[in-house]
């Protein structure tokens, strides 16, 4: 898909990508059977029994590309939910970074727990927006680098303090992998070469539609129908492909949640 229709439909609401879609798979179709249709009556004219025919041939074609469009959803969908649950366990990481913070002493707590809700504020309020342009703003990595550097600078005093400082970091450590997974939702996961397979397809399907010999309504309602529900079909794995771009797959309600239910209490005004 080109660049800049991408950038177009990321400007869309999810809803008005969806109609999109389908209004374009169902235009193709209906200029088809209304400016192309005659040349194929025209040169099929002397085919006895066609209909038998386009669905003898139809038939295989549809099984192998709907078996595409099968796996292709459930690996969109499989990769959405991961960058979810990536998403929901980076931020249980936080609040258990914040919680423990408390065995450092005031001025080491206070310091890890500021920079925590500074990077939880950040991931909600400008890095989440960023990702509908496909960016990655630096200053997450800028805010991790400063815990990292709080927390490597600290020399544990006791036993109990130096337990909890190890687990912190291993913590932290796993926060970061965490991030790291989470960030591979921004750019989209299945090949380039397979969405051409999938719009050739697409256009094998149209070609199909076009050259059944039925009355000039009924063809419009039936390609009118399926083509919506193919739209729909690549709408689909193209949102669920773009899980940090997309307004129906990962969100960042669980830094939301985390900062207002753990970390809000203790702001200053």
């Amino acid at each position: 898909m080109p660049p800049w229709l991408i950038q177009i439909l990321d400007t869309m609401p999810v809803e008005t990508q969806a109609f999109a879609f389908s209004l374009f798979f169902v235009a193709v179709a209906w200029v088809g059977v209304i400016f192309i249709r005659p040349f194929f009556r025209f040169w099929l004219r002397n085919q006895p029994r066609l209909n038998e025919i386009v669905n003898y041939a139809s038939a295989g074609f549809s099984l192998f590309y709907g078996l595409l469009l099968g796996l292709l959803s459930v690996a969109a969908y499989t990769n959405a939910r991961d960058i979810s649950g990536f998403a929901g366990r980076e931020a249980a990481e936080l609040v258990s970074i914040y919680r423990s913070a408390l065995a450092y002493p005031e001025e080491t707590r206070d310091e890890v727990r500021h920079l925590v809700r500074d990077y939880t504020l950040f991931v909600v309020d400008r890095e989440w927006p960023a990702y509908r342009d496909g960016r990655v703003p630096v200053g997450g990595e800028n805010r991790l680098l400063a815990i990292r550097e709080t927390l490597l600078g600290f020399e544990p005093a006791t036993v109990t303090q130096e337990i909890a400082h190890r687990s912190i970091l291993e913590t932290f450590n796993a926060m970061v992998s965490l991030r790291q997974q989470r960030l591979a939702g921004v750019d989209p996961s299945i090949p380039e070469v397979m969405w051409v397979t999938v719009w050739i397809g697409a256009g094998i399907t149209v070609i199909f539609l076009l050259l059944l010999e039925v009355r000039f309504g009924l063809h419009l309602f039936i390609s009118g129908l399926i083509c919506t529900f193919l739209g729909l079909m690549i709408f689909m794995i193209y949102v669920q492909d773009r899980p940090l771009r997309s307004e129906v797959a990962a969100s960042s309600v669980p830094f939301a949640l985390a900062y207002e239910r753990v970390m809000r209490w203790d702001e200053r005004p």
